[in-house]
């Protein structure tokens, strides 16, 4: 289970490189579509393994509001069955 501190540098690192996928080309949509579904399960893994108080530090921490927050979690695509 990851700590806080963990999760703050995991998804620090996930917006950063999301901001540097740029550009309008397929590839370029399809790897920023990946990035932000990638987002979204670390977000649902946080809030897994974190108390709601160290989960709201954590989004104030990111500069996500709760819409942000919901916003890359409903990116997650469930598992194949």
């Amino acid at each position: 289970m990851q700590t806080l501190d963990e999760w703050k540098v995991i998804l620090t690192t996930d917006l950063l490189d999301l901001r540097r996928l740029q550009g309008g080309d397929a590839l370029s949509r399809m790897r920023r579509a990946m990035k932000e579904q990638e987002i979204g399960q670390h977000c649902c893994q946080a809030g897994e393994s974190l108390s709601d108080a160290d989960l709201s530090f954590l989004k104030q921490a990111l500069g996500l509001d709760e819409q942000a927050w919901q916003s890359y979690k409903a990116k997650v695509r469930p598992a194949p069955e």
